[in-house]
C-alpha cells in the first residue's frame, strides 16, 4: 500500500468508513430489537478503534512515522 495513490488510499479508506456505518446499523437495530444485554456498544468499540487506526496510519498524522521506515 507504500506506493498507492493519495486517492486510492481514500477510497480504501472511504470504503472501510461505509462498511463500518452499514454493518454498525444493521447490528443496533438488530440489538435494539433483540433488547438487553446491549453488545453492540462492544463491536462498536472494536472496530471503530480499527477505522480510527486506518485513518491515522493511511491518511491522517501516523503518515508521517511510517513513511520514516
Amino acid at each position: 500500500m507504500k506506493r498507492s495513490s493519495h486517492r486510492q488510499k481514500q477510497i480504501g479508506f472511504n470504503i472501510h468508513a461505509f462498511s463500518f456505518t452499514a454493518v454498525m446499523l444493521l447490528l443496533v437495530v438488530i440489538n435494539i430489537f433483540k433488547g438487553p444485554p446491549y453488545w453492540v456498544l462492544w463491536v462498536l468499540l472494536g472496530w471503530a478503534v480499527g477505522l480510527l487506526s486506518h485513518w491515522w496510519f493511511v491518511l491522517g498524522p501516523g503518515i508521517k512515522n511510517s513513511e520514516s521506515r
